[in-house]
This record gives C-alpha cells, structure tokens and sequence, in this order.
C-alpha cells in the first residue's frame, strides 16, 4: 500500500522567500510614496497661491472699479465684506488702508479675501499656513512640510509661490 502525503500549507522557504519579495517591494515603493506625497503638498500649494493671487487681483479690481484713487482706502466685495487697500489698490489688511498690517491682518486678510473651504491660516501652527509678516511682505508657510510659501508684497501686489 501507498501513502499519499497532502501538502497543506506552505514550507518554512516559502515562507521567507514571500517575506523577503515582499519587503524588497516595500522598499521600492516606500519612497515614490513619499515623493508623491511632497509633490501633493507642493500642488496644494501652488493651487493655494493661484486662487490667493486672484483674491488680490480681484480685489484690485473692485479697487480700480470703486474710481481707483488713493482717496478710496477699502474695498467692498461680494457678500458684504470689507477690504483695506493700499494707495495704489492692493489688498493692505482686512479693515481699511490703514498703514497698519501685521500678521494678525496677514491672516484676516488670508480670510477675507479667500473663499470658505479655502486651507486656513493663522499666526501659529494650529492652521495649514502660518503668517508671518515682514515689511512688505505677508508670508504664509505649510505648516506640513517646510519650504512651501505664499509671499504676498502689499505694495506692488505681486503674490510669489514657492513650491519646490
């Protein structure tokens, strides 16, 4: 008589031999999966800055539409809300043209002019962009990944993005 022996399961090399594959692809993937995740904050970003630097262009507008002087210091926008301008009609801080904006203004400024659902700012880390501001230049940092910023200069109205 002959015994037949039923296989029913794997083998000790098998086994290895799976784990060892299994972490060589872990450790393929693992860094394009990072990369593509700098490249989202990135794209966020940029996307951010795009819509920021309409905000101001549109608030310029309204500026130039209101008679376009240095006599008018504030902007209203659709939905009631009102925007500080500079003399020549960029968007200075979220009350009047003033003079006065520090980073508190850079983040209610952030607010005013960016519509709800928009990533949040705040002078801390407790929101996705920090604002600081430097004379005269607003800067909101991602706070997710360092090098990522939306500088916004009040006196010429140039918005940059960096994004590497």
């Amino acid at each position: 008589m002959s015994r037949k022996h039923l296989s029913r399961g794997f083998t000790i090399v098998e086994m290895v031999v799976v784990m060892v594959i299994v972490g060589i692809l872990a450790s393929v993937a693992l860094p394009r999966f990072v990369s593509l995740q700098n490249d989202a904050y990135s794209a966020s970003t940029e996307a951010t800055g795009g819509a920021f630097s309409s905000a101001v262009n549109l608030v310029h507008s309204a500026w130039l539409v209101g008679g376009g002087t240095a006599a008018v210091d504030q902007v209203t926008l659709e939905g009631g809300q009102t925007v500080g301008v500079t003399d020549a009609g960029w968007p200075e801080n979220a009350t009047t043209g003033d003079d006065t904006v520090t980073a508190a203004e850079c983040v209610l400024l952030w607010n005013s002019i960016l519509s709800p659902g928009s990533p949040q700012a705040a002078t801390d880390t407790s929101a996705e962009f920090q604002a600081t501001y430097a004379d005269p230049t607003c800067t909101y940092t991602l706070n997710a990944l360092a090098g990522r910023t939306i500088a916004f200069n009040h006196d010429t109205g140039q918005v940059t993005i960096t994004a590497p």
